[in-house]
Formats: structure tokens, C-alpha cells, sequence
């Protein structure tokens, strides 16, 4: 973490709005990433990442600088897309089936890559748990450290490796019978 995040982020725990908007956009792009990658909507996603900014601004205060800044962000990011998918008990598989629908970016290579990107994630986690999708997502798709993983979803090491083992087996395996 370089020098002037470190005086953005201890300006915006202390109120500084322009510093939050500092941090916000070098953010928000990592934010947008990963909600999209658990929830497969646009539209949902925009709405994570604004609910998850709003947590953060309200809880710069309690931002422990011990842990690392995007830990903590990726923390909340996380949360709040899986409290979504909890309150609107919509089951992920139908929202990555329904995501060709809900997709409306005008850069149409934008929404290509959506769309890649979507269909990467229902091949590749059909069938996988909750815990599963989530450690495979953060670890494998945002290039996580496992230690940032067991972290943020608070498992412990030993429970990061084995879903993750299980989640790379499954996926081997469907890209396999995929191949022939």
C-alpha cells in the first residue's frame, strides 16, 4: 500500500470525502468484479457495490489498519452480496441461467466479456456448494491468497484447501466430460 493510500484512507476514517472518493475509485472496479462474479446481474451488482461503499463510509471509523485495506473491502463486498442472495432468496444458478436477459451494457465488448465471464462461472460452478463458489470465486477468479480468503469468509486454512481442492476436482471433471 503505497504512502498516499495510507493518508487517504486515514483522512476518509477521520471524514475526508474526497479521500473516500479517492479510495472508491481506486476500488470500485475490484468491488464491481467480484459482487458480479456471485451474483451474475448487472443491475444486482451495481446496487452490492453502492450498498457496500455506503457500509464502508458509515465503518471507516472501526477500519482496523492492521488488516489489510482490500481485505477489508473484499469483506464487505462478499457480506453484502450474500446477504442479497439471502434476502431476495434467489438461488444463484437461476440468476447466472437468467443473466443473457439482464445484461444492458451499451460497450458491447463489455457485455461480451460478461457473458463470457458468465458462462465461465455456470460451467464451472454447477453443482458447487455456497462455500464452494465463494472460496472458488475469491481464490481462483479474484487470485485471492488463501489466507486473504479464509480471512474474509472467516474458515479456517484447512477448510479453505479442502473446498477448494473439492471445487477444482468438480471443475476438472465437467471440463473433462466437456472435452469428450
Amino acid at each position: 500500500m503505497s504512502d498516499e493510500e495510507i493518508a487517504h484512507i486515514n483522512k476518509a476514517r477521520n471524514g475526508d470525502r474526497g479521500s473516500f472518493a479517492f479510495l472508491v475509485k481506486k476500488y470500485q472496479h475490484m468491488a464491481y468484479n467480484l459482487a458480479f462474479r456471485i451474483v451474475c446481474d448487472e443491475d444486482d451488482t451495481k446496487d452490492i457495490v453502492q450498498d457496500s461503499f455506503i457500509k464502508i463510509w458509515k465503518n471507516m471509523k472501526r477500519y482496523n489498519p492492521k488488516v489489510k485495506f482490500s481485505t477489508w473491502i473484499y469483506t464487505i463486498v462478499t457480506n453484502t452480496a450474500i446477504d442479497f442472495l439471502r434476502s431476495t432468496k434467489k438461488r444463484v444458478m437461476t440468476r447466472i441461467d437468467n443473466m443473457e436477459e439482464s445484461l444492458t451494457g451499451n460497450n458491447m465488448e463489455s457485455e461480451l466479456d460478461n457473458r463470457e465471464l458468465g458462462d465461465l462461472i455456470k460451467m464451472a460452478s454447477n453443482g458447487l456448494t455456497t462455500k464452494q463458489r465463494l472460496v472458488f470465486i475469491l481464490r481462483d477468479l479474484q487470485g485471492l491468497k488463501s489466507e486473504e480468503v479464509s480471512e474474509i469468509l472467516k474458515l479456517s486454512a484447512t477448510s479453505i484447501k479442502s473446498n477448494l481442492y473439492h471445487t477444482r476436482n468438480n471443475i476438472r471433471e465437467k471440463i473433462q466430460h466437456l472435452i469428450g
